[in-house]
């Protein structure tokens, strides 16, 4: 009987096999962008749904006690930006108005925050204050006691309140330093902000309009592990406060990645290359957290929250004026507040015209 031709076993060959695994190679690199940009947008859409949330919390907290919470408190004659002097800050007493009494209740404010009392409490991470986007969110804070006084466990966050536009602290020969209610920066209306270091704003002082004012902005937690930015239960700059983030100092606009940008405590010369090649550069030879912008591991920007408790998305390329501003005397002579500026100020009374949302 003789064999069927038609019936004889068909198989690929190797040229055919290799055309299959070429053309599903295309296809997955063609889908896997797609499939990143949609987790990402899930991911910024799950960061603003949290700062919409804290929003909320100020707001309500604003309307039961007649103004929002200071940044942080401190008593009188001490420097602010060393962690060592201070109270509970702004997230803290925001907490039961957030839906976090329970954790609130756990601190044990007859002590200080940095006490080992409240280190379990204080190294508890905030599901509402953690941008999925940051990789560095999940990593505690370890403080060596003898290089700061407050050592242990602090967990990281992602958000932070908009303290203005001027150094935090007090400044010899300087206008432009936030340091309370009588400060020369928070006196500036073109440079006070809504939460600052022992003084905050009422709802009606934002004369500027509440859709035109940061309340609160993203931050990315610190890449070292003693790298205080993203710190939620401490108060100064990068930890939980934006400062000098705009015209006159080196932090103009969102994400800066040159110079030594922010200035935040904790870090060492050793760490330079880390934080340049994460585009968070920081003057790591000062010790003192008196500056930090807003940053974001989104791509292309950062997301904020503004006191009518809306979120948005602002872009690297919003208007800033990109340069430092030799200060004189109240704001830099000459020169324009840029749409970043007007953002950050709450009382300039300078119109922004077209949205940068």
């Amino acid at each position: 009987m003789k064999a069927c031709p038609r019936c004889a076993k068909q198989a690929f060959t190797l040229v055919e096999l290799l055309v299959v695994i070429a053309i599903i190679g295309v296809l997955v690199a063609l889908l896997l962008p797609a499939v990143q940009a949609a987790r990402e947008a899930a991911r910024r859409n799950q960061c603003l749904s949290n700062l919409k949330q804290v929003g909320l919390g100020l707001l309500n907290y604003e309307s039961s006690r007649g103004s929002f919470p200071m940044a942080f408190e401190y008593g009188s004659g001490v420097n602010p930006s060393q962690p060592a002097t201070a109270g509970p800050n702004w997230v803290i007493r925001m907490l039961p108005f957030a839906e976090q009494q329970a954790t609130y209740n756990q601190f044990n404010f007859k002590l200080p925050i940095s006490d080992p009392t409240n280190q379990q409490t204080r190294s508890t991470p905030l599901a509402f204050f953690s941008c999925p986007s940051d990789s560095y969110r999940i990593q505690s804070l370890e403080i060596p006691a003898a290089r700061t006084g407050i050592s242990g466990t602090w967990a990281r966050g992602n958000y932070a309140a908009n303290g203005g536009n001027g150094p935090m602290g007090t400044f010899t020969g300087r206008t432009d330093w936030i340091s309370g209610p009588d400060s020369p920066g928070w006196q500036d209306p073109m440079r006070r902000g809504t939460i600052g270091p022992n003084v905050s704003v009422r709802l009606k002082e934002i004369t500027d309009g509440t859709s035109n004012s940061i309340l609160v902005g993203e931050i990315r937690a610190g890449v070292t592990p003693t790298d205080r930015r993203g710190v939620w239960a401490l108060g100064q700059a990068a930890a939980s406060m934006l400062m000098w983030y705009g015209t006159s100092g080196d932090d103009d606009g969102p994400n800066v990645c040159t110079g030594p940008a922010d200035d935040v405590g904790g870090l060492s010369p050793s760490d330079d290359p880390l934080l340049l090649q994460e585009c968070m550069p920081a003057a790591s030879q000062y010790q003192d957290s008196d500056q930090a912008t807003v940053r974001s591991m989104h791509p292309g920007g950062a997301c904020l929250g503004l006191a009518d408790g809306s979120s948005h998305f602002i872009s690297d390329s919003v208007q800033t004026n990109g340069q430092m501003v030799p200060t004189t005397a109240g704001w830099p002579a000459n020169t324009p507040m840029s749409v970043w500026d007007k953002l950050i100020a709450s009382a300039d009374d300078q119109v922004i015209g077209e949205s940068p949302f």
